[in-house]
């Protein structure tokens, strides 16, 4: 006889399942969360388990086992009564998160499209339009200074102009 092994909480094993990258995530047709597990956490309130769905180069990227992880991760709802009512705010969550992706790169082209800009016209002039007073350095320059912030880390120095002293702070 096959004994039955009866456990309150015990979640589905995402290890095994397709992992997508933020790019994929991006670029997936039919975009969906697959309902997964519903379980308790320690105070026995209720929480759901999603994973992601859809289409990837006109392939389903879920398997039998349901959905796919994004980075690793699924997606956890709690506060919540009802798988409907987890649902609703994974798919709302799911559609922000690919926006916000999609924003990202989208700024991340306009700040390297700056440092184009500033590489064409040469190192010293960048350097020369650094130092000069605010009210005296062109509009292009400063919003292509602003645009390339987020590109701080790889190999740019940015040059704000001016001197600042040990006590007073940076700006």
């Amino acid at each position: 006889m096959v004994r039955m092994i009866s456990a309150a909480n015990v979640a589905p094993d995402f290890s095994q399942r397709r992992d997508l990258t933020a790019s994929e995530l991006r670029r997936l047709d039919d975009l969906c969360v697959v309902f997964e597990h519903e379980g308790r956490d320690s105070d026995m309130q209720p929480f759901y388990v999603f994973t992601v769905g859809g289409t990837l180069d006109g392939l389903p990227v879920g398997s039998v086992q349901g959905g796919c992880t994004v980075g690793g991760d699924t997606i956890v709802i709690s506060g919540v009564d009802s798988v409907e009512a987890a649902t609703e705010i994974a798919a709302v969550n799911l559609e922000d998160t690919v926006r916000a992706l999609d924003a990202e790169a989208a700024a991340f082209l306009q700040s390297k499209a700056a440092l184009e800009r500033l590489n064409s016209v040469g190192f010293l002039e960048v350097i020369n339009q650094a130092i000069k007073p605010d009210s005296d350095k062109s509009d292009q320059f400063v919003a292509d200074m602003e645009a390339i912030r987020p590109l701080r880390g790889d190999g740019i120095i940015l040059a704000a102009g001016g001197v600042v002293g040990p006590d007073e702070p940076k700006t």
